[in-house]
C-alpha cells in the first residue's frame, strides 16, 4: 500500500469521523455537563466540555507531562493542557485583531463541536455580532446549537457547510465578516476556486484568517518537521490550498495579507501555518 492510499477523506470518511463518532460523543459530554449544572452557563460548560479533550485520567493523564510542541517552527516541550490553551489563544486573538468596529458576522468553517466559535463570543467578541458555526455534520451543529442555548445575548446560527460545494446562503447580510477555520480545510484534498467566491460573497468586506497545516505548500520543505507532503499523501489532507489561494490572489478575487509558516503545533508532524487575507 502506497502512502496516499492509506486513508481516502471523502465526505463519507469525515461523516464516519466526525458525524458518527466524535461529535456524537461530544454531544452526549454536553448533555451529561448541562445536566449537572443547569446554571452553569455558557462560558463554564464551554471550558468543562472543551477540557475533556486533554483531560484523560483513565489513560494515566498527567497534566504536568511535557510533550512535543511547535512554536515558530522550533519543537518545544509542553504539558497537553498548555498546548491547547496556548493554540485556541494564538488562534482566538487573530480573530479578535481582524474584527473591527463594524464587525457583523463572524464565521468559523468546518467548526466542529463549536468551541472556537463559541469562546470568541465568551472571551470579548463582538457583542452584537451573529457568530456562525459552518459544519459539514449534523452532530456538530447540534453540539454547537446546544451550547449556544445556554447565552442568551448570543445571536448564534449552525449552518451545514461543505467544502465541496461551499455555500453561506441563509446568512443575515453583513458590512464586515469575519471568516476563519482551524484545522478544517486540511480535510479536503483540493479546494475549488468557488470556495474563495463564496466566502468573499458573506459582506461587504471580509477579513479570513486561518490556521491550516499547509507550510510545506509554502517552501521549502522540511522532512520530519512541521508539515510535508508526505503527510498529507498518507492522510489525504489538503495539497493545493496555498497555491489555490494564489490563484485566487492573481485572478483579482482576495489580497493576501500574510503567511507564517509553523506558528504552532499540538502535533509537530502536522503544525500549523497562519494565513491572513481579504476580499479585493
Amino acid at each position: 500500500m502506497t502512502a496516499a492510499a492509506q486513508v481516502h477523506r471523502t465526505r463519507e470518511k469525515v461523516q464516519e469521523e466526525y458525524g458518527e463518532q466524535k461529535w456524537p460523543a461530544m454531544l452526549e459530554l454536553i448533555g451529561r455537563e448541562i445536566e449537572a449544572e443547569p446554571d452553569a452557563g455558557l462560558a463554564r460548560t464551554l471550558y468543562r466540555c472543551a477540557a475533556s479533550w486533554w483531560r484523560r485520567p483513565a489513560g494515566g493523564w498527567d497534566p504536568l507531562s511535557p510533550r512535543d510542541f511547535v512554536v515558530d517552527g522550533a519543537t518545544v516541550k509542553l504539558p497537553l493542557g498548555g498546548a491547547y490553551g496556548a493554540a485556541q489563544t494564538i488562534i482566538l486573538d487573530a480573530v479578535a485583531d481582524a474584527t473591527e468596529a463594524d464587525t457583523d458576522l463572524v464565521i468559523e468553517m468546518g467548526s466542529g463541536w463549536g468551541w472556537h466559535i463559541l469562546t470568541a463570543f465568551t472571551t470579548g467578541g463582538p457583542r452584537d455580532a451573529t457568530y456562525v458555526a459552518a459544519e459539514y455534520t449534523e452532530a456538530g451543529r447540534d453540539c454547537a446549537a446546544r451550547l449556544a442555548q445556554l447565552d442568551e445575548h448570543l445571536k448564534f446560527q449552525a449552518i451545514r457547510f461543505d467544502y465541496h460545494e461551499p455555500s453561506f446562503a441563509g446568512l443575515p447580510k453583513a458590512r464586515h465578516a469575519v471568516v476563519f477555520s482551524a484545522h478544517s480545510i486540511e480535510q479536503i484534498p483540493h479546494v475549488k476556486p468557488a470556495l474563495f467566491e463564496a466566502i468573499c460573497s458573506v459582506a461587504e468586506r471580509v477579513t479570513v484568517v486561518q490556521f491550516e497545516p499547509v507550510g510545506w505548500q509554502v517552501g521549502p520543505e522540511h522532512d520530519g518537521r512541521g508539515t510535508s507532503s508526505s503527510y498529507a499523501d498518507a492522510h489525504d489532507y489538503t495539497r493545493n490550498y496555498v497555491p489555490a489561494l494564489r490563484e485566487a490572489e492573481a485572478a483579482g478575487t482576495v489580497v493576501i495579507d500574510s503567511i507564517v509558516v509553523d506558528v504552532f503545533g499540538i502535533n509537530p508532524s502536522n503544525s500549523t501555518t497562519a494565513l491572513k487575507w481579504r476580499k479585493a
